[in-house]
């Protein structure tokens, strides 16, 4: 993923690049140097990829490296600007000098002056390898075997590797960061439960002689079908751990309904989707001609079951919640509704002329699930909508729903903010619900704030070891020192904060500087955090945690302010 990325911005601005490059002076172009090492031990390592990403795509260049024997790299001629390093070697992940695991070292490069002696530490990632059989021995092929870990301050799993099982029942999963993880087998469809509706038999004068449905289903290590009763499972830098699965039918359930409100030729379909964090489940079969509709093979847990019919020219949908306990379920009824248009203009309020085609306006539901998993819906990232030179652009076949709208593309993230979004004169910033055409007014403003500033250690009263090494500069920290790769964050007020774009972040270089640009006007709150989970911001809990330890910024349009925050302590429940 990272290194898709970096290549990504890398071909992005591979004509901005040459550009930069020829007009910076050649004889005192600065350079950026260090190596990488293999802990423990300090080893060095070679044959390690190190690309060099600039934050501003329009103003620095993107450049790579490998490792000489010696673990040693060197970046010459690096255009001025701030960068982010990373670091890629099958087996390894880099991690900062506390030995937890870091993706992004920041540094910035001045002119004239190159940037020497960097260190970058790298650990061996685990491997959990095994089979997977039935309850005679036989071995079982395309059986997903998921690696989870639980989420911190929550419990609640998501999921972090991924394989299937071969011919012989064979699975690897390997780039295991160290750790605790419970393991799940997830078997492939049973293909009966896609077989033709027959016609229902009478019901039996004794429902105690009909046999139960019985299915492969999600089992967890060492074979429980309950996540709370996994086995939680250490890994350590380097492990191979044979993990062996034994799948034994479970009593499965069946769901059955109705779809009413469409024709045979507009041909419904039924699907049931698994609500869980780690765990995924779709089963689906012919709906009757008449309407009526049966899942089957379904383990208890919650769902979502979901009916769609069209033609093409005209879709309809509709999803329900559903819970199965220790029953099947009757009588559920479906109607689905015909999906619509919503149409929209874009204009740039930012005083200078802007080319409007390069933005990119997101339709995406407000209420997603708290954890998508490994299975993410395309729901999760929503419909992206072109928009024309003159401002215009559309959504086909929306559902009846409530969404919110983002706003992609205009000339790189920091250039622009998504300043309003009204619907008949009233603002739907923070989301709106849809339920038939409608034409969206959406601004965009270049005038977006910035905040930068420098991040300082509390020193040893703040719950910070002073004598620690700078994992960028592997200097000492002293009392009130700027503290390099530590991440900052620009909190919204309350009613933003689900809102993607209103939360901003930075990452401090190596002198501990921060830069947060693309802000849009309101009140924030800053916070400065270490060794902390991406994305652990947008949990409310967290947040009421740590109130504290921010400092308060007002953001005007165009405003550009200075900030020094302190180190915010985190609770080991967060980490």
């Amino acid at each position: 993923m990272k290194r898709s990325l970096a290549l990504a911005l890398c071909f992005c601005s591979a004509v901005s690049l040459a550009s930069a490059q020829e007009s910076a002076p050649a004889s005192n172009a600065p350079s950026i140097a260090g190596a990488v090492v293999k802990e423990p031990g300090s080893e060095p390592l070679k044959k390690v990829l190190v690309q060099v990403i600039a934050e501003d795509q329009k103003q620095g260049g993107d450049y790579t490296a490998t490792t000489d024997a010696d673990g040693h790299f060197r970046v010459e001629k690096v255009v001025p600007g701030r960068y982010r390093i990373f670091l890629e070697k099958a087996g390894l992940v880099g991690v900062n000098e506390r030995g937890l695991k870091s993706d992004v070292n920041v540094v910035t490069v001045q002119a004239g002056q190159s940037v020497e002696d960097l260190l970058f530490r790298m650990l061996p990632t685990a491997v959990i390898s095994g089979r997977v059989t039935d309850e005679d021995g036989d071995p079982m092929f395309g059986v997903r075997v998921i690696a989870l870990r639980r989420k911190p301050g929550k419990t609640a799993r998501e999921a972090v590797g991924s394989g299937a099982t071969n011919d012989i029942g064979e699975y690897r999963l390997a780039g295991l960061f160290p750790g605790q993880y419970s393991i799940m087998a997830m078997p492939p469809p049973d293909f009966r439960d896609y077989e033709k509706q027959q016609e229902k038999s009478p019901p039996s004068a004794n429902p105690g002689d009909a046999q139960p449905d019985t299915r492969y289903v999600s089992t967890y290590y060492p074979g429980t079908y309950d996540a709370v009763q996994a086995s939680v499972l250490t890994l350590k830098a380097g492990d191979e751990m044979p993990v062996n699965f034994t799948l034994v039918p479970a009593r499965t359930y069946r769901i059955r309904g109705i779809v009413s409100g469409v024709t045979a030729g507009q041909k419904p379909v039924v699907e049931l989707v698994s609500k869980a964090g780690d765990a995924y489940r779709v089963s689906a079969n012919e709906v009757g001609s008449d309407g009526q509709f049966e899942v089957r093979g379904v383990a208890p847990g919650s769902y979502v079951l979901r009916a769609g019919a069209g033609t093409g020219t005209q879709l309809l949908s509709v999803h329900q919640d559903v819970s199965v306990v220790a029953t099947d379920v009757e009588g559920i009824k479906l109607t689905p509704l015909p999906s619509f248009t919503l149409s929209g203009h874009l204009r740039n309020d930012g005083g200078a002329a802007v080319d409007l085609t390069q933005y990119l306006v997101n339709l995406r539901l407000a209420e997603l699930p708290e954890d998508p998993a490994f299975f993410i819906s395309q729901d999760f990232f929503g419909t992206n909508a072109s928009v024309d030179r003159l401002g215009n652009f559309e959504w086909k076949d929306v559902n009846a729903g409530t969404y919110i709208v983002q706003l992609y593309g205009g000339g790189g993230q920091g250039s622009y903010f998504l300043k309003s979004v009204t619907l008949g004169g009233r603002d739907i910033a923070t989301g709106f619900t849809a339920s038939g055409p409608a034409t969206l007014d959406v601004v965009a403003s270049t005038k977006a704030g910035t905040v930068e500033g420098t991040v300082v250690v509390k020193g040893k009263d703040g719950g910070t070891d002073p004598g620690r090494n700078d994992p960028v500069n592997n200097n000492q920290i002293n009392n009130d020192h700027p503290l390099a790769n530590v991440t900052v964050v620009a909190v919204p007020e309350e009613k933003y904060r689900k809102l993607p774009d209103r939360v901003a972040t930075g990452s401090t270089d190596q002198h501990g500087r921060y830069v947060i640009r693309g802000l849009a006007p309101g009140s924030y709150t800053l916070y400065a955090w270490q060794d902390v989970e991406d994305g652990i911001w947008r949990n409310p809990e967290f947040l009421k945690s740590q109130e504290a330890n921010g400092a308060a910024v007002k953001v005007e349009e165009s405003s550009h302010q200075t900030v020094e925050l302190k180190l915010s302590p985190v609770g080991e429940e967060w980490r």
